[in-house]
């Protein structure tokens, strides 16, 4: 592909190639290329209709959604030129923007003199809804309203080139026209139009290699749709195939960053240096599952490129440079972390190139500092009707063919000694302000039009963040005019990031000799309130803002009236406080402006950021900017009225109460105390280690999470937290044979009630000491895999620190871990979970209904109501071909086939699932739901799948948040593929909406037949392992986590799936782990499952409409296997029998009886009745198990309350079992290590 193609003409080659793959995602609607194109193409149509010829400018008036990027192709279809006017401009610069531009037409909201033309021809819009935020087109245009006519020229060259008329409507155009006008601020106080052909657009994508331009790259756009970048972001998903996300609003929000990039799987972002370092610092699990980021607009900070590598060391992460005259990147630089001083903005990239020069146009030595020329495909035409801005800047190239030109950047750059471009600084006043340009010129034109204010200087300083702002210096005659006056006359002409943060009466202004303004002699940082003198909303000069109010005054905060009714006053005064945090102002009263004390855009999002960590609110961006005191915006945020949107609904349980799914692992531990919830982890390297450190380091990073000094203790059968103050994990040093040592250390038992959840054993191989194994073994009731990403960094960070190679170690955090049960927990009056064994039962009794019915009280009533619904009727296991000797209590031991696709194979997948708007899980589903289906379970398939279950408050914390989902797939035979890949699309999507109700309470209302072995309602599960990988970072080491296997199972069937991508973000294969207990399933029955399930995935893409029986490749099930195993349906409410609860018979089994009422619940319970049918599930029956073998001194477990249900059938097999032992069996045997040194 070369650069000399139009825009439009790739995305409709992109649109016949891929019609119903994903095109653009803008909150709930998707728009296919097909809808997408056929949307352009009409209104191209309306356009010309309308009087739209090639050439012209056609402003578009909308925010970013749908509507906007069909109302860009559309104009483009029609062979003008778009002009974006972003609706949060004030009303006076678009107006002026729009006349500047002599745009006639205008597309999406009305504008004062242009022509309106709707979107759709209905003026409702092509596909979808537009942003909540945005209406939808409305009004018709004036009829008189003259259509603009001919082509715009810019410094002398023409916008359009030389391509011919098209057909229907539509203009095919010509690489040289011009796509776009984007303004940039202007020396001379007005801004400039910079007029960008299509093929400085196409240019700056097209074979390049700074960024994945593929079908497979998901973008998010959050740049201003007035931006250079957001060409970028669009048309470098739409020009390849890929998808682009639409961020709503136009202002930063880094949670809904990190929402989308999770819901959407996001691997490619632009950001602004400015807003890097927001996220880094506020928000940054935004960047967690990306895959490549640009920073660009200003130079990033180093700091925040290391803090963000060493959380997320697989990011690829590039600083781009280039002004909008050369359309987003001239030069890119890959960033290394371990680079000293500032990053550099590196070399031209393709097709792109770069001089510098002297004054003369001469290169300059390397190491001197020279100015910037950019040259290439990028290059703008000039400035729109402005030839003597455009001569000024594009210059005739003395180094490239007759009619090439440079572009003159005004940037000091020289090239390192080893190769890449340091920027310097500016040639003259121009500044940069969160990315955007602002010549100072501009800004003194708008405030000096204030009546007043006679001379004015603009300059940009520093704050307390090291942020830059504008500084407003003014000579005012008489009294000077008040800051909010001031302010509101700069917001209703500039936008925002060009109105100044501070404004300072001066005497005079400094000059040079020659009498101009001395710009070098203007202060360089942003006067603070306590020590600088501002212009008092009052009007008056004060020399400090704190020292000189009056008690009662807007800075006093000792009195402080609430406003509004019925608006607490401790949240105007928590407001208060995170106003000063986030804006460095010591004092700030509930009628303080946000913006008048310095806030911007940015400031506004860490300012929600932190409303929503400590109010637990969302009061959204535009709250803010309508009501921007902490008196005004407190109604917004009070607790009762808090949020808009709540991710997950949490219930409040006792600080030491387990959450559900902790009580679901402790459970298990009790009546199994396997392996298989053991989380080994492995990290190898060669170098030094220095064994006190790291076993300080370990004490350091358990100190910091709570839930790795958490034990787990039985009162009275139910189990407790019990949070240690601190805690020394032990360390075992090793001198002996790696795999030996950490295989029979991965196999460590863990003691819950006795000791940390995490243990560690450092082996140095005897026969190469500089070669080193990290294992780290921890219980997954306190660490899930989202988990060892944030762990593994604070134990590089920690170890890091001990050795004093960094400033400081691992930072504090709350003592209090959102996995506890007061932010996490939904345990309390709410059922335990049942899982992992026992007989079968009647159906439940509504007894056994009271408990579900009180998680309902608690506020999962929706949730749970859908579950039940939605798993009504279906079989209680999958039926298929399982041993015939399988034990009655089956043991965990696992075993596992691995096959693998090729980088083809998961291509063909991921284009499959963006062709019907799906995710590869979705298609994994499919194919998994086809093989089980033919391997017996017929047409109603349940798959398990982990969820992560992690909040705001969780984003990246160290505990166990995981649930399980239940996903449902009717398949047939003779399904089509394609038909059966929407059912299990929708159904997931439907399933996954409902994921926060958890597990165990969904188990409690169905109330399924419990088997030794067996995991209720999904003993198969589905796992995608795309959480972040952790990287153990010590100096001059980076080691890669690798997983370890202890051999026992989770589940009896686990379909393991690893997806892996290359350095470019393209699909580099799939790793497929079949995960099977042994005495459940025969060896070569599971061998022919995966490589069913391989050919299945294999042929998915390429048969689309061919049956899902019928896929070529499929193997036929083995000779000899046994035949599947049919269940019954889930019992229902609807078949629920009335049962009698009569009174127990004398003797033990009365006084077990007793036992059982008291921990059921219930009046009475007869010597027959079932535990389970009576309400009783895993917990409980732990409960009954210990009160029996306290009372009545037998070796009661919760394993002989599954095996025998009834109090009746337990005196039976308790009088087999005999006495209770005097003391515990220690369950966790050492092995013996050659050691040299063991930490305790």
């Amino acid at each position: 592909m070369t650069a000399d193609r139009c825009v439009h003409d790739l995305v409709a080659e992109q649109a016949a190639r891929r019609g119903t793959a994903v095109a653009l995602v803008s909150g709930p609607d998707r728009l296919s290329y097909a809808d997408l194109d056929a949307a352009a193409t009409r209104l191209a149509r309306r356009l010309t209709a309308s009087g739209v010829r090639r050439g012209d400018v056609v402003a578009v008036h909308l925010p970013r959604c749908t509507d906007l990027v069909v109302a860009l192709l559309g104009t483009l279809r029609a062979g003008a030129a778009y002009l974006v006017l972003d609706p949060d401009l004030p009303a006076d610069r678009r107006a002026a923007l729009a006349t500047a531009a002599r745009a006639g037409t205008v597309l999406g909201r009305p504008l004062p003199g242009l022509r309106h033309v709707p979107v759709a021809a209905d003026g409702g819009g092509p596909v979808g809804v537009a942003a909540a935020d945005s209406p939808r087109d409305h009004g018709a245009a004036p009829a008189d309203e003259p259509a603009p006519g001919g082509g715009v020229r810019t410094g002398g060259v023409s916008l359009a080139g030389n391509g011919s008329g098209g057909s229907a409507g539509t203009v095919s155009g010509d690489p040289g026209d011009t796509a776009c006008v984007m303004f940039t601020s202007g020396s001379t106080g007005a801004p400039k139009g910079v007029a960008a052909p299509h093929r400085a657009i196409v240019g700056t994508l097209t074979g390049q290699d700074y960024l994945p331009f593929t079908a497979d790259t998901v973008w998010l756009s959050v740049a201003p749709v007035s931006w250079d970048a957001f060409a970028l972001e669009l048309w470098g998903a739409l020009c390849f195939g890929g998808t682009c996300v639409l961020a709503p609003g136009s202002r930063p929000d880094p949670l809904a960053m990190a929402r989308l990039v999770a819901e959407h799987g996001v691997t490619a972002m632009y950001l602004s240096a400015s807003l890097f370092s927001l996220v880094v610092d506020e928000y940054p699990a935004a960047l967690a599952g990306l895959r490549h980021l640009v920073v660009g607009g200003e130079a990033p900070s180093p700091a925040h490129v290391r803090r963000a590598l060493a959380e997320y060391p697989d990011l690829v992460l590039r600083n781009g440079y280039g002004p909008v005259e050369a359309m987003v990147f001239v030069t890119t630089h890959p960033v290394d972390p371990a680079a000293d001083g500032p990053v550099p903005i590196g070399t031209a990239i393709r097709g792109k190139a770069v001089h510098v020069l002297d004054e003369r146009l001469r290169p300059v030595a390397d190491g001197t500092v020279g100015e910037l020329y950019a040259a290439g495909v990028g290059i703008a035409h000039g400035y729109l009707h402005d030839p003597a801005a455009t001569a000024e800047r594009f210059v005739a190239s003395p180094y490239g063919p007759p009619g090439d030109r440079l572009y003159r950047t005004g940037d000091l750059v020289r090239w390192h000694a080893d190769g890449p471009l340091e920027y310097v600084g500016r040639a003259d006043a121009q500044v940069k302000i969160r990315g955007f340009r602002v010549e100072p010129a501009e800004v003194e034109a708008v405030l000096t039009a204030y009546p007043r204010v006679r001379r004015a200087a603009v300059a940009a300083g520093t704050d307390h963040r090291g942020d830059r702002r504008l500084v407003a210096y003014l000579v005012v005659d008489g009294t000077p005019p008040g800051v909010d006056d001031l302010r509101a006359h700069a917001a209703a002409t500039l936008p925002d990031f060009m109105v100044p943060t501070a404004y300072v009466p001066v005497a005079s202004l400094p000059l040079t000799p020659s009498g101009k303004l001395d710009r070098r002699a203007l202060p360089g940082a942003v006067p603070e309130p306590e020590r600088d003198t501002f212009l008092a909303p009052s009007g008056d000069p004060v020399a400090s803002v704190v020292d000189t109010a009056e008690p009662g005054s807007s800075a006093d905060a000792s009195t402080e009236p609430p406003s509004g009714p019925g608006v607490p006053v401790d949240v105007v005064g928590v407001l208060r406080r995170l106003f000063g945090e986030v804006l460095g102002v010591p004092s700030v009263g509930p009628d303080d402006d946000f913006f008048a004390l310095g806030g911007d855009s940015l400031s506004v999002a860490r300012l929600l950021i932190r409303i929503r960590a400590t109010l637990d609110a969302e009061p959204g961006v535009r709250a803010v900017f309508a009501a921007p005191t902490p008196a005004g915006l407190a109604p917004l945020v009070a607790p009762e009225d808090a949020a808009e949107s709540v991710a997950v609904q949490h219930i409040a349980t006792p600080a030491d109460e387990l959450t559900p799914a902790q009580q679901r692992l402790w459970f298990l531990d009790q009546v199994d105390a396997g392996l298989a919830y053991t989380m080994p982890i492995l990290f190898r390297w060669r170098g030094a280690v220095d064994a006190a450190a790291l076993r300080a380091a370990l004490a350091e990073v358990a100190d910091r999470h709570e839930s790795l000094r958490t034990l787990f203790v039985a009162v009275d059968g139910r189990p407790v937290r019990r949070v240690l103050p601190s805690v020394r994990p032990v360390l075992d040093v090793v001198v002996g044979d790696p795999a030996a040592t950490v295989e029979a250390a991965a196999r460590y038992r863990f003691d819950l009630a006795a000791e940390p959840p995490i243990r560690a054993t450092l082996c140095t191989d005897p026969t190469d000491p500089s070669a080193h194994a990290l294992l780290l073994v921890m219980h997954h009731i306190a660490v899930d895999g989202w988990s060892l990403p944030p762990l593994v960094r604070d134990l590089s960070t920690a170890y890091a620190g001990r050795l004093g190679t960094r400033g400081s170690a691992v930072e504090e955090r709350v003592t209090r871990s959102p996995d506890s049960g007061a932010t996490r927990g939904r345990s309390l009056h709410m059922p335990e979970p049942h899982l992992d064994a026992s007989t079968p039962r009647t159906a439940p009794t509504q007894s056994a209904r009271v408990a579900p019915r009180s998680v309902v009280e608690q506020g999962n009533e929706a949730g749970l109501a859908y579950w039940v619904e939605r798993l009504r009727g279906m079989p209680e296991g999958t039926a298929l071909p399982r041993r015939a000797d399988r034990p009655a209590v089956p043991a965990a031991d696992a075993a596992t086939v691995l096959r693998r696709l090729d980088a083809a194979a998961h291509g063909a997948l991921v284009e499959l699932a963006r062709r019907y708007g799906a995710t590869p899980f979705m298609v994994l589903h499919t194919a998994l739901a086809a093989v089980l289906s033919a391997a017996g379970a017929g047409p109603d398939v349940a798959v398990g799948a982990p969820v992560a279950g992690r909040t705001r408050e969780s984003g990246d914390a160290v505990g166990f948040f995981v649930n399980l989902v239940v996903l449902r797939a009717a398949v047939t035979a003779g399904d089509p593929v394609g038909a059966l890949l929407h059912r299990v699309r929708d159904a997931d999507v439907a399933a996954f909406a409902h994921q926060d109700t958890p597990f165990e309470s969904v188990v409690a209302a169905l109330n399924p037949a419990r088997r030794p072995g067996r995991h209720p309602l999904a003993d198969v599960v589905l796992a995608l392992q795309n959480n972040a990988r952790a990287t153990l970072r010590l100096p001059g080491v980076a080691a890669p986590m690798e997983v370890v296997r202890t051999g026992a199972a989770r589940f009896p069937l686990l379909v393991d799936v690893t997806d892996r991508y290359d350095a470019t973000g393209a699909p580099a294969g799939v790793e497929l782990t079949v995960e099977y207990r042994t005495d459940e399933f025969a060896g070569e029955v599971m061998a022919w499952f995966a490589d069913a399930l391989v050919a299945v995935l294999t042929a998915l893409p390429a048969h689309e409409d061919t049956p899902i029986g019928a896929l070529p490749g499929v193997p036929p099930l083995p000779p000899g296997c046994p035949p599947a195993t049919a269940y019954d349906p889930l019992p229902t409410p609807e078949t629920v029998a009335p049962h009698r609860i009569e009174g127990a018979d004398g003797g033990l089994v009365a006084r077990i009886a007793a036992i059982w009422a008291d921990v059921l619940g219930v009046p009475a319970v007869g010597p027959d009745d079932d535990f389970f049918a009576l309400g009783g599930n895993s917990l409980r029956a732990v409960r009954v198990a210990a009160r029996i073998a306290t009372r009545e001194g037998l070796a009661a477990t919760a394993n002989h309350v599954f095996t025998a249900p009834t109090v009746r059938g337990l005196v039976r097999v308790l009088a087999e079992v005999g006495p209770a032992a005097a003391a515990p069996i220690p369950r966790r045997p050492r092995v013996p290590l050659r050691t040299k040194g063991s930490g305790d």
